[in-house]
């Protein structure tokens, strides 16, 4: 009972949970001060107040990761190894999810690439089969690719580097879909295409789009925890950043079934 209080006490010392304090506070000050208030006045701040307070709570706790993180991740299982022999012209597809640049060390991997560059680098070693990695340079930056950066990675765990194929001028899923099966279509028949579980959806509406072959999923980077947890109730960052990540994903879908 005193680790809950503890977790709970240092919630609402920093975002997101301090965010909901103040609104509550505000909440009891403007109820406390009614009666200076008109009606009309009161409605046109306490209605937002409490749809704020709602969205906040709700993104950083655990309703938030049921609604939106777990409805995109149990659609799909990680790939079964019967799966990865099924055909001999297969290329392992990794999709880039960030690089964190300038830093002392220079260029490097976002968790978010790195788990999933992993997770191909797991299956090539299972099959031998070749990799290829999407990902370009946003306008504005100078340095390398996110592909190449991927690459030099390999490289680096042991991938011969003629067994990997780099698209670099991708921006986002869409592009990666595009850009990276142009390159594969002359030489492959089946993509096994490794991405974050949460990106997935996206991801294999995507390539459907811009690939008849064989396609066959190999998700990583899960987020959601099965393991229900009272403390998960507690508003808190890493609710609220697994949350956001899902709700960029649901938006983009609602953008491509409008431009195509």
């Amino acid at each position: 009972m005193g680790f809950f209080i503890v977790k709970f006490l240092s919630s609402l010392m920093l975002p997101p949970g301090l965010f909901i304090l103040l609104l509550l506070i505000s909440l009891l000050f403007l109820h406390l001060k009614r009666k200076e208030f008109s009606l009309t006045l009161k409605s046109k701040i306490v209605l937002p107040l409490v749809v704020l307070l709602v969205l906040i709570y709700g993104l950083s706790s655990y309703w938030g990761e049921v609604l939106l993180v777990r409805s995109l991740e149990q659609r799909f299982a990680p790939i079964a190894e019967e799966e990865l022999f099924e055909r001999e012209d297969t290329v392992i597809v990794v999709l880039g999810g960030g690089v964190v640049r300038g830093t002392p060390l220079g260029e490097e991997l976002g968790n978010t690439t790195l788990t999933r560059l992993h997770g191909g680098w797991q299956l090539h070693n299972q099959t031998g089969f070749d990799l290829a990695v999407s990902g370009g340079v946003p306008p504005g930056v100078e340095g390398l690719s996110e592909a190449e950066i991927m690459r030099d990675v390999l490289v680096d765990w042991g991938v011969v580097e003629e067994q990997i194929i780099t698209e670099r001028e991708s921006l986002n899923t869409w592009m990666n879909a595009a850009n990276i099966t142009a390159l594969l279509r002359d030489e492959y028949d089946r993509i096994i295409l490794v991405t974050s579980a949460t990106h997935m959806t996206r991801s294999t509406y995507s390539f459907r789009e811009h690939w008849a072959a064989d396609l066959v999923v190999a998700p990583v980077d899960y987020t959601f925890d099965t393991e229900f947890n009272l403390l998960r109730f507690i508003p808190n960052r890493f609710a609220l950043d697994k949350s956001l990540r899902a709700l960029h994903e649901w938006l983009g879908l609602v953008w491509y079934y409008f431009r195509t």
